[in-house]
This record gives structure tokens, C-alpha cells and sequence, in this order.
């Protein structure tokens, strides 16, 4: 993958997209350096001065993706004031110094979100309504990540590529046979986050955890590893389904138990 330095700044809300910020976070690092992409959790040491390291991350970003998911227009802090409303909210800020700045800013909506009115939104973020957004659908995640990464290289000037073939398949698959290449492993990472949100956060996590390395092992080489964390993420996924089903099941038997003792009396 050839050199770049044009940089794109993550900005997200994390009560309300924290893992749709990983999964993108993740899958776009089979288009840029890992080093190009800016997220909190990646960029910012233990010690470092947070609103100082946004503050220069923003100074030097060329591309700013605004993660929205069903509550990033709503979410309130612990006041119940809507947290866009608050001058000093990060998320805000962020936003609202890339647009003063001039900088390409990309709305990335998840669950279906629609992009805010500007009736919906504080004076200095009225402009983000209209910028035109990418929506990110779970069936057609990698496809959807690979149209926002086209539309990001053409903001900062530079060709479209395609992740390249891992180099153990180039040397052993395709010189002097007709074998195509391996095909990379499904990393299961949608799966993941939703059986995260939905079932059993601790067991979906640790799917997460061995879906996210998927892709990386793959575009180095490692198939076999990276089909194995791909069996891992797709197993710990399914701990997480069942355990949610025995979680739902367990809560609707104490329900109807405690409605038939409460009915004898």
C-alpha cells in the first residue's frame, strides 16, 4: 500500500456508536495506514492531555467522519441536557472545529439513522446537515466501508486500490499454477457487534475481539490464522446468542412465576 498523509479523524459519541466506531475503525485500515486513521482508544496515550491531543489531531486532519447512530442526536448527560446543547461537549467541538475549518466532513450513519435537519442542531453544526452522508447497512458492511473509503481518497487526491494479495499467496498459489488466491475468511464482525448489543455483552466483546483480527491477519499472509479467529468470532457469537436466549428465558419463567404466587394471594 503506498505512503500517504492525509489524515481522517474518528469522531463518535461512545454511549451511543462506541462499537460502530471499532468496526469501521477496523475495516478501514484495509484502505489506509493505521497510523492515518485518528480514534481516541488508538491515538492518544495513557498521560497524554486529551483536549490537547484532539486539539492537534484536528489541527492536522484532512478528513473528518461523523459516526451517528439512533442516539447521537438525543443523548443527554447526567442534567438530562441533550449533550449537543452543552458548548463544552467534545463531540461538538470536534465538529464544529472541522467545519470552521473548512475540512471534508463525512456523516456516517448507522441503524438506519437520517442525517439531522438543521432545526436539530446548535448554530455551529446547522452546516453538517448538509453534507452529504454515507449510510452503513450491516448486510453490506464491507461493501458500504469500501464506497466511504473510495469517496475519502478522492477527497485527499489519491487512486483507489485494492487491498493487495497476501504475499504467502502470491508466492505459493499463484506462480506456475492456475489456483486462484485464497479467499479471505468472513471476519463475523457484524454478527459480533450485534450479539454484543443484543445478547451477552461479555461474550459478544470477546467475539469482537477475534473478528477484529481477521482482516489484518489475512493481508499478511497468516491465512490459517486468520480462518481460525475467524471460527473463534463466529463460536463466540454464537455463546453469546445462546446465552442471551437462556438469559430471556430464565427472566420470562421468574415473570410468569411471580405472577401465579402473586395470584394465590
Amino acid at each position: 500500500m503506498p505512503k500517504y498523509s492525509g489524515t481522517i479523524f474518528i469522531n463518535y459519541r461512545k454511549d451511543d456508536s462506541n462499537w460502530n466506531a471499532l468496526a469501521l475503525y477496523n475495516e478501514l485500515q484495509k484502505y489506509f495506514e493505521e497510523e492515518r486513521l485518528f480514534k481516541d482508544f488508538n491515538a492518544i496515550q495513557p498521560g497524554d492531555d486529551f483536549v490537547l491531543s484532539i486539539q492537534r489531531a484536528l489541527s492536522k486532519c484532512d478528513v473528518l467522519l461523523v459516526v451517528m447512530g439512533r442516539h447521537w442526536l438525543d443523548a443527554r448527560n447526567s442534567n438530562n441536557v441533550r449533550r449537543l446543547d452543552d458548548p463544552d461537549d467534545f463531540v461538538r467541538i470536534e465538529i464544529a472545529t472541522a467545519l470552521e475549518r473548512g475540512i471534508q466532513v463525512i456523516p456516517v450513519l448507522f441503524d438506519n439513522t437520517p442525517i439531522p435537519t438543521p432545526q436539530q442542531l446548535p448554530d455551529n453544526l446547522k452546516p453538517l446537515s448538509r453534507r452529504q452522508a454515507i449510510e452503513i447497512n450491516p448486510n453490506g458492511f464491507e461493501d458500504d466501508v469500501k464506497r466511504l473509503a473510495v469517496a475519502i481518497k478522492k477527497v485527499l487526491c489519491e487512486e483507489e486500490t485494492i487491498p493487495p494479495t497476501p504475499k504467502s499467496f502470491k508466492a505459493t498459489e499463484t506462480r506456475g499454477t492456475n489456483n486462484p488466491p485464497l479467499a479471505k475468511p468472513d471476519n463475523n464482525l457484524v454478527w459480533a457487534i450485534i450479539t454484543t448489543l443484543l445478547c451477552c455483552l461479555p461474550l459478544g466483546i470477546v467475539s469482537i475481539l477475534h473478528a477484529s483480527k481477521v482482516d489484518s491477519l489475512y493481508h499478511s499472509g497468516q491465512y490459517d490464522l486468520a480462518k481460525n479467529e475467524s471460527a473463534k468470532a463466529k463460536q463466540w457469537a454464537i455463546y453469546a446468542v445462546i446465552a442471551g436466549v437462556v438469559v430471556y428465558v430464565l427472566y420470562f419463567i421468574l415473570i410468569v412465576l411471580g405472577s401465579t404466587f402473586n395470584s394465590g394471594y
